[in-house]
């Protein structure tokens, strides 16, 4: 995860400045020039965030403030701190670079042509806008709730105050992606028991079919050109071998000789891309949220219309993120209202198949046993949507496909985001520890019984919750479910030799990473979370640094896993070049 005390203009010029000064900065800079300045810093940032421990970050960071930062910065920059590294102390992040950007688009020119000759004083302005940014993404009255309160108030502002750019900076890798992508899209939705489930579930929902009826071509192919437009800007993210051709898509030219027909290009697009008075209006009529933080015009459509039709990226992260929730998103835009919670149903019938998929089919050596969806004994209903066992250690688990609202997102009010928490997912601590003091009451004859296990031997109980949404991975935000979840244990007395362990959160990609590593080194990742609950009470650590610190985390690749990627990306290659061989040709800019 990327972390670290960013610097800011208030460190070099020692005041704090102002939103207005910030504008009248970068309005004079034409929109064109500036637009290509930030994607390109944005790219470069995204290409070494996604390499894993990001080994080039302080080197990226020292190539951006040498492009970008002018002399009169730089100078007290190393006459104040001549021993500070750029990986731990950084100028660029992605929350800066797109706040300078929603300002460029909201107030910049649109109309003059880059000219060469101006690059230079264009990206020393922008790099001047970014540290001015950076002080203007942490406010006095910020910094003083996060001095006032009690402790548990402090941890809650704290987990508000950066659950918004925790999200940004550390997104989901293409790794992760890719994989659940397969699974997902094209292995469970062409499952006949998973489609009928879904189907019975939620009124007759198909995924498949609601998507090419409301968007116009199968699923499928809009995933894939979808990847293979993020795989082109790729090859133009690396700042160690620059490749400038691939900064820009010309939807004319992108298909060259690959199986991308036209047709599926310009439906693509439509639901991807936006042109910039477009994107300025969606800017502009935003009111209920904190600019600072809220980049869903940015998210909905990443690509920018800026040149003669042709496009850039606001952001390589969200183009990606299209490739899994944005199918979700996109049916959702596309359906009446009244229709729209039908498709969050059959989403989160997805989801909890596919850690179904990741859990059932685990191949390991290690003695773990897991039983999806065990049913209660008495009345043959589900219990909880799966439990793992090994010796006497029993975890009990829920799945959450839900997502947080752009409101309790982006608000930066801890009400609001607190509300939400509790609304939407604080009910999974309720019904594991509801139905945990139903298995261990300590009175017998009201004691439940599972009808797949015995659990008279069972002494350790590890209870799990599964997110799907990957802000969910903030700090604190485990301690906070956890209080909720200990709260809801003091109503149940239970028998005699029973340890209800903290409550863990483990989100979608936390949990690949673990079952990675159980199948490619066998990883005793019950032994690990059980092990931090008794270490840490309060469930307050990370818990990918927790697990980290075992010698068998983050070796060795699945297997399975690795197989289902070598599949996608021979199907994929298959689609993009049909003939058997890439073109040497630029398809994107005929360059």
């Amino acid at each position: 995860m990327i972390s670290g005390v960013i610097f800011s203009y208030s460190d070099v010029f020692d005041r704090q400045p102002t939103h207005s000064e910030l504008v009248a900065l970068v309005e004079t800079i034409p929109l064109r020039h500036a637009t290509f300045v930030i994607s390109r810093i944005n790219m470069a940032l995204r290409f070494v965030m996604q390499e894993r421990d990001h080994p080039n970050f302080g080197k990226v960071q020292e190539m951006l403030v040498a492009g970008h930062i002018d002399d009169e910065i730089l100078g007290i920059l190393k006459k104040r701190f001549p021993t500070e590294k750029c990986d731990e102390r950084p100028v660029f992040l992605p929350n800066n670079v797109l706040n300078v950007l929603r300002i460029v688009v909201t107030h910049c020119d649109p109309t003059p042509p880059p000219k060469i000759e101006e690059d230079e004083s264009v990206r020393y302005a922008i790099g001047r806008a970014c540290l001015i940014m950076n002080s203007l993404l942490f406010t006095e009255d910020e910094g003083r709730a996060l001095k006032s309160g009690t402790e548990d108030e402090r941890r809650t502002e704290l987990m508000t105050q950066t659950i918004a750019g925790f999200e940004l900076t550390n997104s989901p890798k293409s790794d992760h992606l890719m994989p659940r992508l397969q699974v997902m899209y094209r292995i469970l939705l062409r499952d006949p028991s998973v489609k009928s489930r879904i189907a019975l579930e939620c009124e007759g929902f198909d995924f498949e079919s609601a998507f090419n009826e409301l968007v116009g071509m199968p699923l499928e192919r809009w995933l894939f050109v979808i990847f293979a437009i993020y795989v082109y800007f790729l090859q133009g993210a690396n700042p160690f071998e620059p490749q400038p051709q691939y900064m820009l898509i010309n939807p004319v030219l992108f298909c060259g000789e690959s199986g991308i027909t036209k047709a599926e290009l310009e439906i693509v697009l439509a639901t991807i891309s936006i042109p910039i008075a477009e994107l300025k209006s969606a800017i502009e009529n935003e009111t209920y949220t904190d600019p600072r933080h809220d980049f869903v015009a940015f998210r909905s459509r990443p690509l920018l219309r800026v040149e003669e039709g042709k496009l850039l990226p606001a952001d390589l992260a969200f183009i990606l993120e299209k490739c899994h929730t944005g199918v979700q998103w996109t049916i959702h835009d596309e359906l009446p209202i009244k229709r729209r919670q039908t498709v969050f149903n059959a989403w989160g019938v997805l989801f909890e198949e596919y850690v179904h998929w990741l859990l059932e089919g685990m191949k390991t050596a290690l003695p773990i046993k897991y039983i999806r969806a065990p049913k209660w004994k008495d009345t043959k209903d589900e219990s909880f949507d799966g439990i793992l066992l090994q010796g006497d250690v029993l975890v009990p688990a829920e799945y959450k496909g839900g997502f947080l609202s752009r409101n309790a997102r982006y608000s930066g009010n801890s009400e609001i985001l607190l509300e939400e928490l509790n609304k939407k997912f604080a009910t999974g601590c309720d019904q594991l520890a509801d139905k945990i003091g139903a298995l261990f009451t300590e009175d017998d004859t009201v004691r439940k019984q599972l009808e797949e296990v015995p659990l008279d031997h069972y002494r350790s109980i590890v209870p799990v919750l599964v997110f799907q949404d990957h802000i969910l991975r903030v700090p604190f935000l485990n301690w906070y479910l956890n209080e909720q979840f200990q709260e809801r244990l003091r109503r149940y007395r239970f028998r005699t030799g029973v340890f209800i362990r903290p409550l863990t959160v483990v989100t979608i990609h936390d949990l690949e990473s673990i079952v990675h590593s159980a199948e490619g080194a066998n990883f005793d990742f019950i032994y690990a979370l059980h092990h931090r609950t008794i270490r840490d009470e309060h469930v307050l650590s990370d818990l990918i640094d927790t697990l980290g610190q075992f010698p068998q985390f983050g070796k060795c690749p699945s297997p399975r896993i690795k197989k289902v990627l070598e599949d996608l990306q021979s199907d994929l290659s298959s689609y993009l070049f049909p003939s058997g061989k890439e073109s040497q040709d630029d398809p994107g800019t005929g360059r």
